[in-house]
């Protein structure tokens, strides 16, 4: 297991035509982590998020699917010190970033089990998601609650980061990229999270350049990846296809992270 601590992130897609838009959340002045910043949804990977039962409700979690999943590869250009996740680990990994998702924008990416069954309407999932906030419940017991099976096979890999060395908190983070269920309204949570805000990658980079919006080293850098994609089948199609390339920035004193030209783009 990776002595860095894992985490998932999910660049969430409107579901919409034409120009995409994400979904960013501020987080809070208090945050440990990107303090008033606007982030996409995510966070660590908890010890509930590996338990064999969760992992038996959400499909695309089994070894040979995260495996495919998970195809990140190593560049001699940017050497990293984390591991590669093993089956449970991955199936982990998933679960947080399905968790992680519907905790800070109320976006409950699940199924019912049955076929026939009514599928939980807003005041279930708000209620749902406030006992998720508040430890009354876990992720596991409302899938169980609702008789839902939660849609891992609806998250495509994009992108594996690492927090370099030389920062205080480290996180080993895999971006993951999903197009939001129809009749789904996204918030923030109101606790670590908010202002969130549906906006395109190209506004949010105007705004972030002339100093209107922050964001942190990694999200403007997917931002830039996603500036070609005309609509969500497009940015969807370039999550599935493109390498992933695990990404662990250097530290230059004067302009903070940066990563090697060669590396630009291609990851």
């Amino acid at each position: 297991m990776s002595k860095i601590p894992r985490a998932a992130t999910v660049m969430l897609l409107r579901d919409i035509e034409g120009e995409p838009q994400l979904f960013l959340v501020r987080r809070t002045a208090k945050s440990a982590f990107a303090p008033d910043a606007y982030v996409f949804p995510g966070g660590m990977v908890d010890l509930a998020d590996t338990l064999p039962a969760l992992h038996a409700r959400i499909d695309g979690t089994a070894a040979r699917e995260t495996g495919a999943l998970f195809r990140e590869t190593r560049s001699d250009a940017l050497p990293t010190d984390v591991e590669h996740p093993g089956a449970l680990e991955r199936a982990s990994i998933v679960a947080a970033a399905l968790r992680e998702l519907f905790e800070e924008s109320g976006i409950l990416m699940a199924f019912p089990r049955d076929d026939a069954a009514i599928p939980p309407n807003a005041q279930q999932r708000e209620e749902w998601r406030a006992a998720l906030r508040s430890g009354r419940a876990s992720f596991l017991d409302i899938l169980e609650k609702g008789d839902l099976v939660a849609a891992g096979s609806s998250l495509a890999l994009f992108s594996h980061w690492v927090t370099p060395p030389a920062e205080p908190r480290r996180y080993d983070t895999y971006f993951f990229m999903a197009i939001a269920p129809p009749k789904q309204d996204a918030s923030a949570d109101r606790s670590e999270t908010h202002d969130g805000r549906w906006i395109s990658a190209r506004e949010a980079l105007a705004e972030y350049r002339s100093g209107k919006l922050n964001l942190v080293y990694p999200t403007v850098k997917h931002l830039e990846r996603l500036l070609d994609c005309e609509d969500n089948s497009i940015a969807m199609r370039l999550a599935l296809t493109k390498p992933v390339v695990t990404i662990q920035p250097t530290m230059h004193p004067d302009r903070g992270f940066v990563m090697p030209a060669q590396l630009e783009n291609v990851w």
